[in-house]
């Protein structure tokens, strides 16, 4: 699996986690510090699971690989780990599609969880 080039005018931050299957974050901010973009997910390291629960690109900013950098960011925490999504649209679907032909990685949509991650708190993603 190769690593994406990370666009040199965006910085991405964590939102550490609370528990051991916790919803995490990746917030995307431009130079200015301002949110563009976010990718929630959870990794439950007992079961070796990850779920993507959501990830947002603003639309000035899509097509230039952010979210495909972030996602590979949290695939780089969860390797080796089965992954699913929630539900998908049909940008995501093709986004996910993308992702498992690059990765290798299957992304099925609605898959059953692990209970630690039934038992994780939500968060909020960081905002400026």
């Amino acid at each position: 699996m190769s690593r994406p080039a990370r666009p040199p005018a965006v910085h991405y931050e964590h939102v550490p986690e609370t528990s051991s299957a916790s919803c995490r974050a990746l917030t995307i901010l431009d130079p200015h510090d301002r949110v563009i973009g976010c990718l929630q997910y959870r990794l439950c390291h007992p079961c070796r699971i990850g779920h993507v629960v959501n990830i947002a690109v603003a639309t000035h900013w899509q097509g230039q690989g952010l979210a495909r950098h972030a996602l590979h960011m949290a695939l780089a925490e969860g390797a080796g780990y089965a992954w699913s999504t929630s539900r998908q649209s049909p940008e995501g679907r093709r986004f996910f599609a993308a992702m498992e032909e690059e990765t290798e990685i299957a992304f099925p949509a609605d898959c059953a969880r692990c209970p630690h991650m039934a038992e994780g708190a939500t968060i909020t993603p960081l905002s400026r």
